[in-house]
């Protein structure tokens, strides 16, 4: 499952790549790491306004319960959505029909297990120019939103494809980047369940990914490096094997 992504962007960047502007100047705090478990501010494009993108905490939230009240409990972990139980499931199945959305990113990090060890790898767009300068896409979305206007969103993960199958080697999934043809009918409002389902099985992006292995930022050793350029850095594998 995906729970960490990088937006290392300027508002600029997000306003070209949608050509809609932010709600209002100022609210981009870029980033080399984000980690949802922190319930930070993602950027999404959602379905009720979309001629705008919005900041939004990372975690769907029922509209029922509070936020921190919800977060607090650790009762459900609502950072990614499944494509194969989103619509049975009581937290998913109404975000799913009525809350889409496109959460903007530009890399984000899988786990790679070898053994008993684990090691993160940045994934990011081959045609970036390099890990550094990487391009923009966005993943699928669902959101909920409360009466202040804030937003709550999960990313959806479907089945990996022979790439992030080597990569995310254990639990095989991947997060829905969508391409870009598939964008704009995602947000779409009155699609039906047939036409979702299209989009969760065949809307991954066409382009290509890059992954190498990074540091484990999670390690006390590497904890000061969260946010910075050198959670992207390229590292030695642990896994000698593992050939991309």
């Amino acid at each position: 499952m995906c729970y960490q992504k990088s937006l290392n962007q300027s508002e600029d960047n997000l306003t070209r790549y949608m050509d809609k502007p932010p709600i209002e100047e100022g609210i981009l705090e870029p980033y080399f790491l984000n980690d949802g478990f922190a319930h930070n501010h993602i950027y999404i494009v959602p379905m009720d306004e979309p001629g705008h993108w919005y900041q939004a905490t990372w975690g769907l939230v029922p509209t029922y319960t509070k936020p921190e009240e919800f977060f607090k409990s650790g009762k459900y972990n609502t950072l990614n959505a499944r494509d194969d139980k989103v619509f049975d499931s009581r937290l998913y199945s109404k975000p799913i029909r009525e809350g889409r959305c496109l959460i903007f990113a530009d890399g984000f990090f899988e786990p790679h297990h070898s053994g008993k060890e684990s090691q993160p790898y940045f994934c990011y767009l081959e045609e970036s120019k390099d890990y550094r300068e990487r391009s923009i896409f966005t993943f699928a979305g669902i959101y909920t939103n409360d009466a202040e206007g804030n937003y709550f969103t999960s990313l959806i993960t479907v089945d990996a494809n022979p790439l992030f199958e080597k990569v995310h080697n254990k639990a095989k999934r991947m997060p829905l980047v969508l391409d870009r043809k598939y964008e704009q009918e995602w947000i779409q409002t009155g699609q039906s369940e047939s036409v979702i389902k299209d989009i969760m099985s065949e809307g991954f992006t066409s382009k290509s990914f890059h992954a190498h292995p990074v540091i484990n930022y999670r390690l006390k050793k590497n904890r000061e490096l969260k946010n910075t350029a050198k959670v992207l850095e390229p590292t030695e594998p642990i896994d000698k094997s593992l050939t991309l």
